[in-house]
């Protein structure tokens, strides 16, 4: 590329850049900074320097407790969401039916629906009068399942909110997988289960890896979810964060949580980018 291509290039992401810089980059940088200062009950923070509340957030045992809880309803939730959206990309992206585009808006539509209206959506379908135990109780279910305030019910209705936002990359990514790439392994013998998970699969790893981000990403940030449908009994780390930010007002501890979080996010975004790259390397060798 020649000089003045760079430069015309770079003039013309300026703008984009600045404003990303400016909303997301700046904020990252003032959290950071109240992340070390000292927590000064009455005032809730004092300019200085301590990494003590890093300290507490990542050493105390029920800190501790609530930030394998997060992981693991995120690696569930993740997993689910994954196993869900490819087969349905991959339907949505080789299918040739009528009404496609309608299904595919009805997928998206969560895109478009307000969390709060989805927030209440679930909690009227989760209830032990709600519409799901309703059907489980006709279906012969001696009892209603406790799905409200409970982990159960966060995954649920964090699987619906995360599908859409997962299917977008799972179908572009499906979609520059050519279909001759599948007939010249079908006709070198392969079936279609194993021309999918050894052919297909590979090669849609980094879409994968921007789903699972993307998921992982809603997980840490579905304060509403855990706070309404899942309740006191799932407690995850952005409801931690809220209660130092509201209630015991100590916002350097909320601030630290919040950069250890995100710090714990962008670790597991390079393993799953590892894993993707792994993938690729594996479908070359083959």
């Amino acid at each position: 590329m020649r000089l003045a291509d760079r430069a015309l290039t770079w003039a013309a992401l300026a703008p984009g850049l600045l404003f990303l810089g400016a909303v997301f980059l700046l904020p990252a940088v003032a959290l950071l900074r109240i992340s070390v200062w000292e927590f000064e009950p009455g005032a809730m923070m004092r300019p200085g320097f301590t990494l003590a509340h890093y300290v507490t957030f990542l050493t105390d045992p029920f800190y501790l407790s609530k930030i394998g809880l997060t992981l693991r309803l995120a690696v569930i939730v993740t997993l689910v969401t994954l196993a869900l959206a490819l087969p349905v990309a991959y339907f949505l992206v080789r299918g040739r039916f009528a009404g496609k585009g309608l299904l595919i808006g009805l997928l998206l539509s969560p895109l478009l629906t307000n969390f709060v209206v989805l927030v209440f959506a679930w909690i009227v379908l989760l209830g032990d009068n709600g519409a799901i135990n309703k059907g489980l109780l006709a279906l012969g279910l001696p009892e209603p399942l406790r799905l409200l305030y409970s982990e159960a019910g966060v995954v649920i209705s964090l699987v619906h909110i995360s599908l859409p936002y997962a299917l977008v990359p799972l179908i572009a990514a499906v979609g520059q997988i050519g279909e001759d790439i599948e007939g010249a392994a079908m006709s070198l013998g392969a079936s279609p289960w194993r021309t999918f998970f050894l052919v297909v699969l590979p090669m849609t790893a980094p879409g994968l890896a921007a789903a699972a981000f993307v998921t992982v990403s809603i997980v840490l940030s579905g304060f509403a979810f855990a706070l309404f449908v899942g309740g006191d009994a799932v407690l995850i780390v952005p409801l931690l964060i809220w209660e130092q930010v509201s209630r015991t007002l100590n916002w350097p501890l909320a601030a630290a949580m919040a950069v250890a979080s995100s710090a714990i996010l962008f670790l597991m975004l390079l393993a799953g980018l590892g894993l993707a790259r792994a993938l690729q390397r594996r479908r070359r060798a083959a």
